[in-house]
């Protein structure tokens, strides 16, 4: 019998074709170039986004692009990685307002429901500072608010921003009525309160750490678990006696879409925990006043669920909103 060639060369091109689609499978992520969108031009934000991306870079020696979409509160970059492929090669590096947001109006994005959360990067507590010697202990503060209703105000950094609703949350879990005092950016926050015109700022403690080791300010307290490893000598607000406050403060933390390739974000998690392990980025995170979280992903999804529990909870306590 002779061979059926046409049938011989059929097989041979199926077969090459499969080959070559495993292959292409079996290529070690990343290949090309990964982009990184992000909503910071600069400041804090942006250059913790940049050190990582950098190192990313070095480890996977393959460029890692940042590329910077501003806009509605951080909302455009996000939506740019909802909508993008789940292949790993556009991602996103945002912060602790996303979860805000999707309280505030469920049309935004939901870091949850919408993106795959891969590893922190950084944060840092919020912390509450007043003119140095106004009250010497958070103590000291909240007794003045409580005989004064309405006479003690905060200074955020904006209306709906995370120190914001902090406030608030003090509000009903201290049982005081401080009043809230809005700026645009922390750096009139600090002018506020060294002018005396509001009482105390609840503010980023990578803002206001040069006034505190200068001497101008004093802290009362810092809103994470744990102290501070830039500023262990403030207590926390559940130290002082504040119950039910979660793990809240300002951090930056790298999505993915929300179907991300399970191995390429492992291999993502994997990358940022070795970065963040690197003693001379912690050196460079704790310059700043930041410091290095859980870089895991379930602790990441931790503190998004912990965080949308609060301020849900808060916003029907206080009905608030970001316009308010």
């Amino acid at each position: 019998m002779k061979p059926d060639l046409r049938r011989i060369f059929r097989l041979a091109i199926a077969a090459s074709t499969i080959g070559g689609a495993s292959l292409a499978l079996a290529q070690p992520y990343p290949n090309k170039p990964v982009k990184v969108v992000m909503p910071w031009l600069d400041g804090f934000p942006a250059n913790a986004t940049r050190l990582y991306t950098k190192e990313m870079a070095e480890r996977y020696k393959q460029a890692m692009v940042v590329d910077v979409k501003a806009g509605a509160g951080g909302e455009l970059a996000a939506r740019q990685i909802v909508h993008a492929s789940p292949d790993g090669y556009d991602l996103l590096s945002t912060g602790s307002s996303i979860t805000i947001r999707a309280v505030t109006d469920k049309s935004n994005t939901d870091a949850e429901r919408d993106l795959k959360p891969i590893a922190q990067l950084v944060t840092t507590p919020y912390v509450i500072v007043a003119k140095a010697g106004k009250y010497g202990s958070f103590k000291s503060f909240i007794e003045a608010a409580r005989a004064r209703p309405g006479a003690v105000n905060f200074a955020s950094a904006g209306v709906g921003t995370g120190m914001h609703y902090l406030g608030e949350l003090l509000n009903v879990n201290a049982g005081i009525d401080i009043v809230h005092v809005p700026y645009s950016t922390g750096s009139q926050q600090l002018q506020a309160v060294l002018a005396g015109d509001v009482q105390v700022a609840i503010i980023s403690l990578v803002t206001a750490l040069p006034q505190i080791n200068a001497g101008k300010l004093e802290a009362l307290a810092v809103s994470s678990r744990k102290r501070s490893r830039v500023a262990p000598d403030v207590p926390t607000l559940v130290e002082a006696g504040i119950k039910d406050v979660p793990d809240i403060g300002a951090w930056i933390a790298m999505f993915g879409p929300k179907n991300l390739d399970p191995a390429v974000a492992r291999s993502l998690s994997e990358q940022i925990a070795a970065i963040a392990a690197d003693p001379a980025v912690v050196k460079t995170v704790a310059s700043w006043g930041a410091d290095i979280p859980d870089t895991s992903p379930a602790y990441l999804e931790q503190i998004i669920r912990a965080e949308k529990t609060t301020w849900t909870r808060l916003m029907k306590e206080k009905n608030l909103s970001e316009s308010k």
